[in-house]
């Protein structure tokens, strides 16, 4: 019997039963907790996907509600631009038929006063008068020659009053109608304050080394000489960020790059700002200068949106500008929008066209307040009517 077992384990040796059973890692073995970790991990990173991939649709919801909310409110603010300028040209028409009236009441009244003393005089008396006849013919002639220019005189004046009842009219209508869009402007501006800090919120947990790029960007500003200067160099860094983010990618690692952000599509072109051009492109400034871009006249505290698709290359202040943005559009554009008094918007988000980007400040020394839009191709100023139809 133990020789058969010795055979036995001599065909078939004990490390052939350690090799064919299953391998059994302890809990705590280093092997297995890497494991855990990784597997963990990769559900993480799944999740922040899944997340990311739902806050981003949020923010183009978001972002597509505020374009109309935005729209509507640029369409008020055109309607009490327009309303406004209504009742300035009927009240000025207002006050020329006053003062018409006001120059013509006394030569009406000495007048009416005349006739009214001829209607008191029996005709008898008139005869018996020596020298009565001659005098009343010529009086009767003069009369004639007259009355004509009375009853035309008679009948501007029932027009004047006419139109002075409709013009009246017309600015209580007007300054109704005010009342009313102005209500509804506070509502939308309202609806949208709300939509830009939810939007800001959703952007605060994707946003990524804006800080970084804003501190670069200062720097450039500082160091910049003139706009033109400004938007060279912002070029000129982007290209560096490319160059470098291509290396990067080469070499398998990764870098930050202003041009991470891509260029959204144009979208429908269109004004800043709802408002009146009082300087056009290539027309003479208030300096004397060839205006470069074109001045539109606003209300007070009014809405300012994207002109086309673009990416925030640049938001802050700059030399005598004031508070400005630099856009970047598709095919060589940026714009300009000089004169904000806030700025909704940072460096390297990506904004459509129609989107809210800031506001307008008040007027000085009663004065409506005013932007300023620069179009630029390939850094050099052209007219923004190559983009934006109706100018």
């Amino acid at each position: 019997m133990r020789f058969v077992l010795f055979i036995f384990l001599l065909v078939f040796p004990l490390g052939a039963f350690a090799q064919s059973a299953p391998s059994v890692l302890p809990p705590n073995h280093p092997v297995q907790d890497i494991e855990e970790k990784k597997k963990a991990a990769q559900a993480r990173e799944k999740a922040l996907r899944a997340e990311l991939k739902q806050i981003r649709a949020e923010v183009e919801a978001k972002r597509q509600k505020m374009i109309g909310v935005a729209k509507k409110i640029k369409k008020n603010e055109k309607e009490l631009i327009d309303l406004e300028t209504n009742i300035d040209v009927k009240r000025q028409e207002q006050l020329k038929i006053e003062a018409r009236l006001n120059k013509d009441k006394a030569a009406i009244s000495r007048l009416i006063l005349a006739l009214e003393r001829m209607r008191r005089v029996p005709p008898e008396a008139m005869i018996a008068r020596p020298g009565a006849p001659m005098k009343t013919a010529q009086s009767a002639m003069l009369l004639q020659s007259t009355l004509p220019r009375i009853y035309n005189h008679a009948e501007q004046l029932k027009q004047d009053l006419s139109s002075l009842d409709v013009i009246m009219t017309e600015l209580k209508d007007n300054r109704a109608l005010v009342v009313e869009t102005s209500k509804k402007l506070q509502g939308d501006h309202k609806q949208l304050a709300q939509l830009l800090k939810s939007r800001e919120g959703l952007y605060d947990k994707t946003s990524k080394d804006v800080k970084r790029r804003q501190a670069e960007l200062r720097k450039i500003s500082k160091q910049a000489r003139s706009l033109r200067d400004l938007v060279a160099k912002i070029e000129r860094k982007q290209r560096e960020e490319d160059s470098a983010a291509k290396e990067s990618s080469k070499r398998g690692t990764q870098k930050a790059s202003f041009r991470a952000t891509p260029v959204p599509k144009s979208g429908e072109a269109q004004l800043p700002i709802s408002g009146v051009i009082k300087v056009g492109y290539g027309q003479t400034d208030e300096i004397g200068a060839q205006s470069k871009g074109i001045r539109i006249q606003g209300r007070e505290n009014a809405l300012i949106v994207a002109p086309m698709g673009s990416v925030v290359d640049y938001a802050g202040p700059f030399k005598g500008y004031g508070k400005i943005l630099i856009l970047r559009h598709q095919k060589g554009y940026h714009s300009l929008v000089a004169g904000l008094d806030k700025i909704d918007t940072v460096v390297g988000r990506s904004v459509s066209a129609g989107e809210p980007i800031g506001q307008l400040g008040l007027g000085i020394d009663g004065e409506p307040p005013t932007l300023y839009y620069e179009l630029r191709y390939k850094g050099k100023p052209v007219n923004p009517s190559k983009k934006i139809s109706g100018l």
